[in-house]
């Protein structure tokens, strides 16, 4: 065994227990929110003429998912120098996610690459293809979310900017900076690593998977975000705004990519969630309605591997080995 070979494993083992161990804080701050819900006032709150609306919420989830499928296929296929079968690579992107759970994200990603390259994309093109999605994802998101605050609709409360103080010293601005210059180093990484021994030419073909893939990334953050929207304001009855939900879930969306090892972001996205909102609308509504959302993308993800496994039939268990 090479020392390459022998690296990769402990490598990945570390990452994993990264992950879950930061899962585990997240998951600690979200209970002691949980354990605190006035139930009686939750009980009033939820009713069972919910169930329709979740159900289209979490078909929703399903097709928006097949548009985060079809942009890796444009990334895969820009990579790869030729198209692929449309459904196939949708069936391995729709089949996986479940394994994003146990153990954890980098499962999933290792399954896609396990299956992709049985199609005829290297390994390095696929684990590009990964990456270059990230890319996308993080400066569309970005996109998002600036436009939100320029335009005054996402903005931090005034609780939660004198926590920031007091964790970075009052320094807000240098704290502010800090995470910038992580971001823009973080997205310098996947770059290269999406860009690393990239050979194909930048065709007009090529120019039209990257903006089908932008638009496509677009529609997957404004649905979802639509989706949390109506969970917070018509479930819950929250007054909040429309682009600043969106601006949210975009943000704890990305927040999986900071930590890869967290199984399905599993506790990063509501730590995330109660963080912002709790100042402003109490803890309750905040826990209630991304307990809710939890679900909805759970019980979607759970949808999409009988799905995925129509045009991807074949077994998992071969590509722990990769």
């Amino acid at each position: 065994m090479s020392g390459n070979e022998s690296k990769k494993p402990i490598k990945k083992k570390i990452i994993e227990v990264l992950g879950y161990l930061v899962s585990l804080a997240a998951l600690y701050f979200v209970y002691r929110y949980v354990v605190n819900i006035d139930l009686e006032a939750a009980k009033q709150k939820l009713s069972y003429s919910w169930i329709p609306l979740l159900l289209l919420f979490i078909a929703i989830y399903v097709v928006l998912m097949c548009f985060l499928a079809t942009g890796w296929r444009y990334m895969l296929e820009l990579l790869h120098g030729s198209a692929l079968p449309r459904w196939r690579v949708i069936g391995i992107y729709t089949k996986t996610q479940i394994y994003k759970y146990i153990p954890s994200n980098l499962m999933h990603v290792i399954a896609r690459i396990y299956f992709a390259t049985k199609l005829g994309p290297s390994k390095a093109n696929v684990v590009q293809s990964y990456f270059l999605e990230i890319v996308f994802m993080v400066l569309i998101g970005l996109v998002i979310v600036l436009i939100s605050v320029y335009t005054g609709n996402f903005s931090l409360s005034d609780e939660l900017v004198a926590k920031i103080r007091d964790f970075s010293g009052g320094k807000v601005k240098g704290f502010s900076f800090g995470i910038l210059i992580f971001g823009a180093l973080a997205i310098a990484f996947y770059l290269v690593r999406a860009l690393k021994n990239y050979k194909s030419a930048f065709s007009s073909e090529n120019l039209m998977r990257i903006i089908r893939l932008s638009l496509l990334l677009v529609c997957f953050f404004l649905g979802m975000g639509t989706v949390e929207f109506f969970v917070f304001s018509s479930l819950l009855g929250m007054d909040i705004g429309f682009l600043y939900v969106v601006s949210l879930f975009t943000i704890t969306w990305l927040g999986m990519f900071i930590i890869p090892g967290a199984p399905g972001g599993i506790g990063i996205r509501e730590f995330i969630v109660i963080a912002l909102l709790s100042p402003i609308y109490g803890p309750d509504d905040p826990t209630i309605g991304i307990l809710i959302f939890r679900v909805i993308t759970v019980l979607g993800d759970a949808i999409l591997l009988p799905i995925g496994s129509i045009f991807v039939p074949e077994e998992l268990s071969e590509a722990k080995g990769i």
